[in-house]
């Protein structure tokens, strides 16, 4: 509970990326659509082609996390059996038995961080070359209109379109590099948000079965 809780403090403060990131990148391209034309549709193109891989990953990493959490969860249950009965655990020398068995579910837990740690890198790199890019591909499709399509004659890449197109670029890099941090944030505060909810709403204790130690004496 205490881990699924702070999952979800950690992604409150990123809530409001998820409305101002998109509509910096959409004043962006509108600012770059009135320098450039109709070649930031090349750009365009490009971000458009990394999201369903970016949607891949964050899948791929929502089903790594619930595979992780449930690893953690049998983990910290035996280790607590554990130090609640060491007493028995060292009067029968059953402490080989259980390192083995404590070692292999953190094994389990660090294959699947390890693979979820690919993941994240992965969406981190493509997020990171995407503002370079977006840049490569627009420039490239407004010098390629410029000599071989000639559509306009003020198609013309001087040093003022440079610089402010490479600005508004640099701009954008930024909300670009924080969409796949707020992703993985989402991501585990969902798979988070679904475990306190399968717990909360599971069936009170039958207090009938349950006797004091009154009770029992």
């Amino acid at each position: 509970m205490s881990v699924d809780a702070n999952r979800i403090l950690e992604a409150v403060p990123n809530l409001n990326i998820l409305w101002s990131a998109p509509m910096l990148i959409a004043l962006c391209l509108y600012f770059l659509w009135e320098i450039m034309g109709p070649s930031v549709l090349a750009g365009l193109a490009v971000m458009v082609v990394l999201i369903p891989i970016n949607g891949f990953i964050a899948n791929k990493v929502k089903t790594l996390q619930i595979r992780q959490m449930k690893t953690k969860d049998q983990r910290i249950k035996l280790m607590n059996e554990v130090l609640n009965g060491i007493k028995v655990l060292k009067m029968y020398a059953w402490e080989p038995s259980f390192e083995k068995i404590i070692e292999s579910k953190r094994g389990k837990e660090i294959k699947v961080l390890k693979a979820a740690a690919y993941l994240n890198a992965g969406t981190s790199f493509i997020w990171t070359c995407a503002p370079f890019m977006v840049s490569l591909m627009t420039f490239m499709t407004f010098i390629l209109v410029e000599t071989f399509i000639l559509v306009d004659s003020s198609n013309v890449l001087d040093a003022q379109t440079a610089f402010v197109s490479l600005t508004l670029f640099n701009i954008m890099r930024a909300p670009l590099a924080m969409i796949p941090m707020v992703v993985a944030t989402m991501i585990q505060a969902m798979v988070s948000i679904k475990r306190i909810n399968k717990y909360l709403a599971t069936e009170d204790l039958d207090r009938s079965s349950v006797f004091s130690r009154k009770v029992r004496e």
